[in-house]
């Protein structure tokens, strides 16, 4: 079994980026990441970009917690937004429909300058 899952967090202006590496899958990787948004959410900094590159499995309960912590940011006026999805999480998140809820981008630039499009 791998190591709980690693966040490592940047400032980008007033977005937060969060890269993720491991296993976002049911009581590793989601309670961490739950957490994590939780506190930063907490503090005001709503504007969060995942950096999914490093994600090495992804299941049901993983993208329950995106959706989740989706939804906690927008009720604070924010957003999260995927960045560098793998094949498999790409196709997940096609199968599931959920690629119409999120928005995913492929360039960090990309993501980060489509907040500053958002009507406030």
């Amino acid at each position: 079994m791998a190591g709980p899952m690693q966040i490592t967090e940047r400032t980008v202006g007033d977005v937060t980026i969060l890269a993720l590496e491991g296993r976002l899958v049911l009581e590793e990787g989601d309670t961490a990441l739950r957490d994590y948004i939780n506190r930063i959410v907490e503090q005001g900094r709503v504007k969060i970009v995942l950096d999914m590159r490093n994600v090495t499995r992804l299941d049901s309960a993983g993208i329950g917690m995106l959706v989740s912590k989706l939804l906690t940011a927008q009720k604070k006026g924010g957003r999260v937004k995927l960045l560098n999805l793998t094949v498999r999480g790409d196709h997940l998140l096609d199968i599931t429909k959920l690629s119409t809820v999120f928005e995913i981008f492929e360039s960090e630039d990309e993501a980060i300058r489509s907040f500053a499009l958002e009507p406030v």
